[in-house]
């Protein structure tokens, strides 16, 4: 993969953890906002990873969700840098589970 997707890649689901951030804490706060307001990033992310149709499967999204439910551990920052190390481990470990 071109190292320039992998970066754009990396960058999404660090925008897409900043996304959960928000989502999950307004869940906490009793603010029901995770049904409507997703981005539904993962399909883009699967269109840069050139992931076919038959390769995309539950497991993928299961494991996208889980790391974006991982986002609330980390220290809100107003530019994200706190989950750079989470996106960059998010994209390592569905390029992993693409190439099994």
């Amino acid at each position: 993969m071109h190292a320039v997707n992998e970066h754009l890649i990396i960058d999404l689901i660090q925008q897409d953890l900043r996304h959960c951030q928000l989502l999950y804490g307004l869940e906490r706060l009793g603010v029901s906002a995770t049904a409507m307001h997703h981005l539904h990033l993962l399909d883009i992310i699967y269109q840069l990873m050139q992931i076919t149709h038959e390769k995309r499967n539950d497991y993928l999204a299961e494991t996208y969700a889980a790391f974006m439910s991982m986002a609330t551990d980390y220290e809100i920052t107003a530019n994200g840098d706190t989950l750079r190390p989470l996106a960059k481990d998010c994209y390592n470990r569905l390029k992993y589970l693409i190439e099994l």
